[in-house]
């Protein structure tokens, strides 16, 4: 018997909406190190994807720098599911390099470093790479001028340069190490060849002596030519450590964890555990009934960190190296909002969790989780409709796509429900406002520029100081 088509009366098709963006991970941390692997980790070969100590180990012997910075990250509880260990040439410079990798594989939030460059020149350079891309750092510190609230003044001295190739200044007793920052100035002229106002690096230092280089580690100049007047050189000291380089700089992308023990990492495995706090993961229905865990939000202050000791030192040292005042807050005139790992209570606990412009890492985190959400979703679904009129129908399309990630960021936890002031009734979490079509310029609606929905909402954060009042009556 002759069967006839479906289509000669029904016509269903299916169209797969399978353009979505690639979203953002942020379970991914990444450890760079300097030892080559042929065909492993080597300039062709950035990054490798590690999911425990096995498989490190199978790379790297106990003693390597890199396998002890893994093992303080899978030491955790809970520990990452995976990371990544990347490979840097040490014969260039550590921004080219980051560069490198970070090309051959973007797919990190978290990004950590062996101890070669501990409070040198090249973590300096780390952060202020850092600060450029949208990771976090995590910094690990052995500077004891992070002890002291006060900050190391910058060293500065009267010197004389050689007509030379390479030039050498001569500073009696300067103490500056290769790769500090010189600046120069003149009452008259330098030698041709250097510029005052203008930043150098040192190299080949000796007692007294030293050259200059445009770039960290790079050639010495060579001088030439006449010069006139009293040259005097400055070498910025941004503070005296890395916790006061950042915090001077006011970056948000990188935080520094001070330790005496050279041979810890408590940085990576801070980073360790932030990487398992999944903002994808959370339950809509439990945070709306007031479950304050419907999600991984945290704070990275009171966390355990397995394999660290505490730092043996007082109260005025740990608010020298925080800066975190009880009942205050993180107060920059009275330390480095650095990173410690203490003894309060009998419990070992990180203090305070802050970046160098003294925001929270959590903070951070939540803030560019929910930038990226909101990219990919818009994104998507402006790639998965045949278009998106620009009408108030179609703009609130958007406004809904907007809706959605809000209400994600809910369910993880990162917003706060508020109550009213008068009757106690509980507010919108967040608030989503759009102009109506008719209201925007008509160029802007030719150019097709939707206008700007604005959302508001308040961050949930976190409590890292409490008091209770007791009157005792009689």
């Amino acid at each position: 018997m002759t069967r006839l088509p479906y289509s000669r009366v029904v016509d269903v098709t299916l169209t797969r909406q399978d353009r979505f963006a690639v979203a953002t991970g942020f379970s991914v941390a990444l450890i760079v190190q300097t030892e080559m692997i042929a065909g492993i980790l080597d300039a062709t070969h950035r990054t490798k994807l590690y999911a425990d100590m096995t498989e490190v180990g199978a790379d790297f012997d106990a003693s390597d720098a890199a396998y002890k910075a893994a093992q303080a990250m899978f030491a955790q509880n809970p520990r990452p599911r995976q990371i990544k260990i990347g490979y840097r040439n040490v014969a260039n410079s550590i921004t080219s390099e980051l560069d490198a990798i970070y090309a051959a594989d973007p797919d990190f939030y978290w990004l950590g470093f062996t101890a070669e460059i501990r409070d040198s020149i090249q973590q300096q350079l780390a952060a202020d790479w850092a600060e450029t891309k949208p990771v976090l750092a995590g910094l690990d510190s052995n500077d004891t001028s992070t002890e002291s609230a006060a900050a190391e003044p910058d060293k500065t001295a009267t010197v004389t340069i050689s007509v030379a190739s390479p030039g050498v200044v001569t500073w009696t007793g300067h103490t500056l190490q290769a790769g500090d920052r010189v600046i120069l100035t003149t009452s008259g002229a330098l030698p041709t060849g250097l510029t005052a106002g203008q930043t150098y690096y040192v190299v080949n230092p000796a007692t007294n002596t030293f050259q200059l280089a445009a770039t960290p580690g790079g050639t010495a100049i060579t001088t030439s030519g006449t010069q006139s007047g009293t040259h005097t050189a400055t070498s910025p000291q941004f503070g005296g450590s890395i916790a006061e380089y950042i915090e001077g700089k006011g970056y948000d992308r990188s935080f520094v964890f001070y330790h005496t023990d050279p041979t810890l990492y408590p940085a990576l495995a801070l980073l360790a555990y932030c990487a398992t706090r999944d903002l994808d993961r959370g339950n809509l229905l439990a945070a709306q009934r007031g479950d304050i865990n419907s999600g991984n939000a945290y704070t990275a202050k009171f966390k355990k960190l397995a394999g660290i000791t505490v730092l043996n030192k007082g109260s005025a040292v740990v608010q020298a190296v925080t800066g975190f005042v009880p009942g205050i807050g993180v107060d920059p005139a009275q330390g480095h909002a650095a990173n410690a790992y203490v003894d309060i209570g009998g419990q070992p606990m990180v203090v305070e969790g802050t970046v160098g412009s003294r925001a929270f890492i959590d903070e951070i985190h939540a803030s560019d989780w929910i930038v990226a959400r909101m990219r990919e979703a818009i994104l998507s679904t402006l790639a998965n409709n045949d278009r998106v009129p620009y009408t108030n129908p179609g703009v609130g399309i958007l406004t809904n796509t907007v809706d959605s990630v809000m209400r994600r960021a809910v369910a993880a936890g990162i917003v706060a429900a508020d109550f009213g002031d008068t009757d106690g009734e509980i507010v919108p979490e967040y608030t989503i406002a759009v102009d109506r079509v008719e209201n925007i310029p008509t160029s802007q609606r030719r150019n097709r520029i939707a206008p700007d929905i604005k959302v508001n909402f308040r961050y949930a954060g976190a409590i890292h100081y409490a008091s209770a009042s007791i009157t005792l009556r009689f």
